[in-house]
């Protein structure tokens, strides 16, 4: 109603009805508003219970990173126990292949050779020239005198021509091979360490029977892994090519009697 004139401007009928669909629709309204407030805009961070996205994104990220460095962390103390328990002379093949259904002395049962399989591997060997194989005689282990003596048949982990001969600083030769030819292991065993290092490139090291050790640096990659448990002649990794050597890719490769470096040329023929 108009205050001057007194005539009615409009007029409506307040009734139960009315009133309860006035309230309703309101209520609806304030639950769609508060809901788009929550779900697309940043005010929902300031009500309790509701976290900041990249928050919750970056906690998991240092969850996983922290796991990653664990895992890490781990993987270098039992590599490092590992080498101090070779450089002492310890057998430490046993601690790998606890985790393998293979042990080492099954592999030397399964694959002792009989007299007429070895002039048959030799016979196959002279046919493609692939791998030249050499009986030795393992010395007495430096560390120890009554080490026990014990006679292995090595492969040649690859073929190539030695550019870098073994010496007491020089601790194992550096064979020059193809890059990517395939690295094959010169006696049955169990990888104690498969990795990459900064001053080998890719490097993986076998335990093998009788306290005997083979390291092979230089690699591309490798095939095996910790634990593995591999024939003699398997192959296990790829020729690298670091640059060390003018001449191009090539393996280093060495070869520990006893906790002792010895020169791989008195075991193996390349």
């Amino acid at each position: 109603m108009d205050t001057d004139t007194f005539k009615e401007k409009f007029s409506f009928q307040l009734s139960g009805i009315n009133l309860f669909v006035t309230i309703g629709i309101t209520i609806i309204v304030l639950i769609l508003l508060t809901t788009v407030l929550i779900a697309f805009t940043p005010l929902r961070e300031w009500i309790p219970g509701y976290t900041n996205d990249a928050a919750v994104e970056q906690t998991y990220e240092n969850s996983r990173k922290l796991d990653s460095l664990q895992v890490q962390l781990e993987n270098q103390e039992w590599v490092v126990a590992t080498m101090q328990a070779v450089l002492r002379g310890e057998t430490v093949g046993e601690m790998s292949v606890q985790d393998s259904s293979t042990t080492l002395q099954q592999l030397t049962s399964v694959y002792r050779r009989s007299k007429e399989d070895s002039l048959l591997r030799l016979d196959v060997e002279r046919e493609d020239n692939r791998y030249q194989v050499k009986t030795v005689t393992t010395p007495a282990s430096p560390s120890t005198d009554q080490s026990p003596v014990i006679t292995h048949l090595f492969f040649t982990p690859v073929k190539g021509s030695i550019i870098t001969p073994y010496d007491h600083t020089h601790q194992g030769v550096d064979i020059a091979a193809d890059a990517g030819r395939a690295v094959c292991a010169a006696y049955s065993g169990t990888v104690v360490f498969s990795g990459f290092t900064t001053e080998a490139g890719q490097v993986i090291t076998i335990q093998h029977p009788g306290n005997v050790i083979t390291v092979y640096q230089n690699c591309s990659s490798v095939l095996k892994h910790r634990g593995d448990v591999v024939r003699a002649g398997e192959p296990i990794a790829y020729v690298g090519n670091a640059g060390r050597h003018s001449q191009g890719p090539y393996l280093h490769f060495e070869v520990w009697v006893g906790g002792a470096a010895v020169n791989p040329e008195g075991y193996i023929s390349f």
